[in-house]
């Protein structure tokens, strides 16, 4: 029997770098060291880490022109940006009120996974017609993105219809 006090600890370390595909998977990581000598049967001992996924998202609308006073074109600039720790997958951006939205950067890799270190950018035309300037009431168009990781998340850019109505007679 050796006493604690004359017993020789050895320390040793090992370090492990987590990867976003760790993170993404959500599973515990889960290490066993062992160790084993000529003169003891061998000993392991377990450490888990728990991995805390945090998937999150931004959405800002932004339009070129907040007011309008004849028929013309309005072009959205959508920003969705990933802001969790999470990347994010089946990524649905609806704009019913320009027709659609077409993804114009921010996918670096074309594969459709908004990455936590992507920002996408889309962009939206409207028409507006002469109904509209008529009608006098502001035009609100509502983007909506979704995830399989997130809940829907939505914003909105509003252009307000100036109407001039004017005429002349000539006799």
């Amino acid at each position: 029997f050796v006493p604690a006090a004359e017993r020789t600890r050895t320390n040793y370390t090992a370090d492990y770098d987590v990867t976003q595909a760790d993170i993404n998977a959500g599973t515990t990581l889960h290490n066993v060291a062992s160790v084993d000598t000529d003169q003891t049967a061998p000993a392991e001992d377990p450490a888990d880490t728990t991995i805390t996924r945090s998937p999150s998202l931004t959405i800002v609308k932004d339009v070129d022109k907040s007011v309008v006073s004849a028929p013309g074109v309005l072009t959205y600039t959508i920003t969705v940006d990933n802001t969790g720790n999470v990347d994010l997958t089946s990524v649905v951006l609806t704009d019913t009120f320009a027709g659609g939205a077409t993804l114009t950067g921010g996918d670096a890799n074309n594969n459709s996974i908004l990455e936590t270190t992507e920002t996408w950018v889309y962009t939206a035309d409207y028409t507006v017609t002469q109904a509209d300037i008529n009608a006098g009431t502001a035009l609100v168009n509502v983007a909506i993105v979704d995830t399989d990781q997130t809940d829907a998340q939505q914003d909105d850019a509003t252009t307000t219809v100036t109407q001039s109505p004017s005429l002349t007679i000539v006799k």
